[in-house]
């Protein structure tokens, strides 16, 4: 499966979606970045091929031999993206999905209007557009927090919404970009932080006593993290 993550807005969580939610569950599929700016998939500690949008025809070539692969196209470079993906006459069917992850903003919801009606007038059928819920609170009322897409999607036809595709704030994200570390790795950690935690007081060593407290918080809301991702992940590919 070959999957572009693109919006034309930053600081909607696209790194999120390819490092944590795609990548794990797609045999450890290469991830591309199509930026300039920065890498922040690479931070997430992801292994990144990197690529400028205009190196379109490089990225096909890499591509036509995979079978899974993760396109994060960078706000900085969607539009070259885009605009080379039209003189590749049919390029697009390359792609099964188009993941468009959004936030509750005004400023990133025009954006994601604009980036879903590029999408189309590409050519690209509704079944593969899908929008993600990012950054959601777990007491935001969805449809009225997201209401301009979802009316969107009513009035249009034109791309796939689902009230369950709904990746909720956790710090995890933040933590694991801070340390480096894929949540998967955390996940699959089974170091027993508790133990090491008690050996560590018991031998005065406060410091290390401490970093494994952390560790094994950062463990718990990374399960509750991962567990959201796998509802995602089964959902929005139905």
């Amino acid at each position: 499966m070959k999957i572009v993550v693109i919006n034309f807005s930053g600081n909607v969580g696209k790194s999120t979606v390819a490092a944590h939610l795609l990548k794990p569950r797609m045999n450890n599929a290469t991830l591309f970045s199509i930026e300039t700016l920065n890498d922040d998939a690479a931070s997430d500690g992801v292994e990144v091929e990197t690529y400028k949008g205009k190196k379109y025809k490089e990225l096909q070539e890499e591509l036509f031999l995979l079978d899974d692969a993760i396109v994060d196209v960078g706000a900085s470079n969607v539009e070259d993206f885009t605009n080379l993906m039209t003189q590749y006459q049919d390029s697009h069917e390359h792609f099964d999905y188009y993941l468009v992850p959004t936030v509750k903003h005004k400023k990133q919801t025009i954006d994601t209007i604009k980036t879903i009606e590029s999408l189309v007038n590409i050519g690209i059928p509704k079944k593969k557009i899908r929008v993600i819920l990012n950054r959601v609170e777990v007491d935001d009322d969805i449809s009225d927090e997201f209401s301009s897409l979802f009316g969107l999607e009513a009035a249009n036809n034109t791309f796939v919404m689902n009230n369950k595709c709904v990746i909720y704030n956790n710090e995890a994200f933040d933590q694991c970009k801070d340390l480096g570390v894929p949540l998967a790795d955390i996940v699959a950690d089974n170091t027993d932080y508790r133990a090491q935690a008690k050996a560590a007081k018991d031998a005065g060593d406060q410091e290390e006593a401490k970093r494994c407290v952390q560790l094994c918080l950062l463990k718990m809301i990374a399960m509750t993290a991962h567990k959201n991702l796998d509802q995602v992940y089964k959902t929005i590919f139905r």
